[in-house]
């Protein structure tokens, strides 16, 4: 069992600055991309400070920024600053960390641009080979600002595997794992072609190359990925017939075999969130101090498929009235976790059935609709995403002597959720970014 938070081996293969494409605050001036900006403290006060760490908003402080870092957090007048530090007065704004993606796959700059537009800073890239993405981080991003982009290696498939790592035998799938953790992948994922036998000798390879285990089994079976060690499972409503009443499991495959009805109406309509089955999925998430990716987003798309979803099939009126007659259990299901203290990850699953950016604040509106409060939501897409990748230390909260990556926002998010859609400006390693609504970033001067 690892504690949570500690440091694993993860490459950080981009980070850069972040936009956000509203109006910024008095005192700042925009710079043109080409302008050389020399290093200098800030002083940003009469701001409320969202922490992410699970505390109210602290309202009239002030957080000092130099040399990238945060250096030091206080109430308003109690921050001594260096000689020739610029004062930025935020009043009326909310400061948090950047947002982290725990499952999307971009592609290209403007998938990622996408993505910073909405606060994101950070993503976790769940399907795409280390050696790819590094050809384009060399390169590939050009000079425009990128959130930073954790990978692994490609997914474990005894599949076709069109973008993953075919596998023959469990002794192949072994020898991957020693593979990509020599490579320097930051995690391992395995797809739910991956036979269940497999999953022990899987996890007991990634222990042992102290290289973290990610289950991405969309169409059931991450509870057994779970069962044998994996450190993130997901998505929860995959139709995982190890969450039915046993009398239920039969039927349920028998339907979605036949695919007569959508797997996840089917699935739901015989859920227990509250019975004996859920209760033994919670129990394995906290003993193996596991994290949960719900990605009701994804599973809930078919209702209102946004146009830029890559594999999003609406569903029929029919469906769509049956799928929102049963969505209450989802949320049961997801409050049934939450409350027994797993910890829940925010991702979008973009492109697959999300679009970018829209997706993650989707999935934020939908964990406070299923009864989570918006601060707790606000603690999962950030601090949570920093815990699972390994990042603690350095992102996903405001502390002294972490990263200075946050995002600043017009209004409070932890009053209403859809407030987290109103960026002002994002801090990335010290500098802000911002967007000038015609295409082009810009880097911000304080003055």
């Amino acid at each position: 069992m690892r504690r949570a938070g500690t440091p694993r081996r993860r490459p950080l293969v981009a980070v850069a600055a972040i936009l956000a494409g509203v109006a910024v605050p008095g005192g700042l001036a925009g710079a043109g991309q080409d302008t050389f900006i020399a290093p200098q403290s800030e002083l940003f006060t009469n701001v409320t400070v969202i922490d992410g760490r699970g505390g109210p908003p602290r309202p009239s402080s002030s957080v000092l920024v130099w040399g990238g870092r945060i250096q030091d957090i206080g109430a308003q007048g109690s921050v001594a600053a260096p000689e020739g530090t610029v004062v930025v007065d935020l009043s009326g704004s909310y400061l948090m960390p950047g947002f982290i993606d725990a499952h999307a796959s971009p592609r290209t700059t403007d998938e990622l641009r996408a993505l910073l537009a909405a606060g994101i800073t950070g993503v976790r890239d769940g399907a795409i080979s280390l050696a790819v993405f590094e050809e384009r981080g060399r390169g590939g991003f050009g000079d425009d600002p990128v959130p930073a982009v954790y990978v692994g290696g490609p997914v474990l498939d005894a599949g076709s595997a069109p973008r993953g790592a075919a596998l023959e035998s469990e002794a192949a799938a072994v020898a991957e794992v020693a593979r990509q953790a020599a490579d320097g992948a930051g995690f391992v994922s395995i797809a739910s072609t991956v036979p269940p036998s497999w999953l022990v000798g899987i996890a007991r390879a990634a222990r042992r190359a102290e290289v973290p285990l990610w289950a991405d089994r969309r169409d059931g079976g991450w509870l057994l990925a779970l069962r044998a060690g994996s450190d993130v499972a997901g998505p929860l409503v995959s139709g995982d017939a190890e969450l039915l009443p046993e009398t239920e499991r039969g039927p349920f495959e028998a339907l979605a075999e036949a695919g007569q009805v959508p797997a996840q109406i089917a699935w739901l309509e015989r859920l227990e969130p509250q019975g004996p089955d859920v209760d033994r999925a919670v129990t394995a998430l906290l003993s193996n101090d596991s994290a949960l990716l719900p990605m009701l987003a994804s599973a809930s798309a078919s209702l209102d498929c946004p146009a830029a979803a890559a594999t999003c099939a609406p569903l029929s009126n029919d469906d769509q009235r049956a799928l929102e007659a049963v969505w209450p259990r989802a949320e049961a299901l997801v409050r049934t976790f939450h409350g027994h203290g797993v910890r829940l990850l925010v991702g979008s699953d973009a492109p697959r059935t999300t679009a970018w950016g829209e997706g993650f604040h989707s999935e934020m509106q939908l964990l406070v609709e299923a009864g989570i409060s918006p601060l707790e939501v606000l603690g999962m897409a950030t601090r949570n995403g920093a815990i699972e990748l390994g990042q603690l230390h350095e992102r996903g909260t405001i502390e002294i002597g972490k990263r200075a990556d946050f995002i600043v926002l017009e209004a409070n998010p932890a009053a209403d959720i859809r407030n987290a859609r109103r960026i002002s400006f994002v801090v990335i390693d010290g500098d802000a970014w911002t967007f000038d609504g015609e295409g082009n970033w810009r880097r911000v001067r304080f003055n």
